[in-house]
This record gives C-alpha cells, sequence and structure tokens, in this order.
C-alpha cells in the first residue's frame, strides 16, 4: 500500500476514532447531569439553594491532596470556600425571580407547539425535574 495513501487512512480513522469517543462522552455527561437536574436550567432554572453543600467539602478534599495543604491553610480555603457558599446563596436568591420567569416563559412557549399528548407528558417531565430540584416550580 502506497505510504501516504496509508497515513490518511490511520489519519481519518484516527478522527472517527475521536469523535465517536466524544460523542460518548458527551452522550454519557449528558445523562449522568440529567440525572443530577443540571440541564432543567432552560426549563427550570437553576437549583435554588446554591451549590450543594458536598461541593465545598469536594473541593477542599481535591485541594487537600493535590496541594498538601497544611492545617492552617485548610482552615484559612475552608473559610474562603464558605464565604463563597453564602455569596452564590446570595446571588441565587437575588436572580432566582428572572430564572423562573424565564423558566415559566420557557414552558409555556413549548406547551404551545406540543400536541395535547405531547403536553401531557412534558408537564410529567417538568413535574420530575421539579421533584428533582426540590421545588414547587412556578
Amino acid at each position: 500500500m502506497n505510504p501516504l495513501l496509508k497515513s490518511r487512512l490511520v489519519a481519518t480513522v484516527v478522527i472517527v476514532l475521536v469523535f465517536l469517543a466524544g460523542m460518548a462522552v458527551g452522550v454519557s455527561l449528558h445523562h449522568a447531569l440529567l440525572d443530577r437536574g443540571w440541564p432543567g436550567f432552560g426549563l427550570a432554572g437553576p437549583p435554588h439553594h446554591g451549590p450543594p453543600p458536598e461541593m465545598k467539602s469536594w473541593m477542599l478534599a481535591r485541594l487537600d491532596r493535590h496541594l498538601n495543604l497544611t492545617p492552617e491553610q485548610h482552615a484559612r480555603i475552608d473559610t474562603v470556600l464558605t464565604r463563597r457558599e453564602a455569596d452564590i446563596r446570595a446571588l441565587m436568591s437575588a436572580t432566582r425571580p428572572r430564572f423562573d420567569s424565564i423558566a415559566t416563559r420557557t414552558r409555556s412557549e413549548i406547551q404551545a407547539v406540543l400536541t395535547p399528548e405531547q403536553q401531557q407528558k412534558f408537564a410529567e417531565i417538568t413535574k420530575q425535574m421539579d421533584a428533582r430540584r426540590g421545588a414547587g416550580h412556578p
């Protein structure tokens, strides 16, 4: 086989494999986030109360593991992350009405496109999303 043709064939196979791997990762990530309720931003907005409590612990543990923090650094970073959570919660409280308004409008616009049967299924989907978020969405 011609070396140029062989290298083109190998390059094409590599590109196709990378594309397929990217698709697989994307689909997996999409489903993982869907299960956690994250893609509800367009239909339901972000979670009501800001970042989950385990986020700070996870982040601090990761920093400890990768940076070998001293006890003093650990304590100071814990304070920084606690303040971050409070700031994010305050931001969420301030912007929540806008998210709710967008979510309500988005749901209404989607409902208007659907058949009655699809509207029922859509209502079930949004109810499940709201339950995952722990919300009584508008």
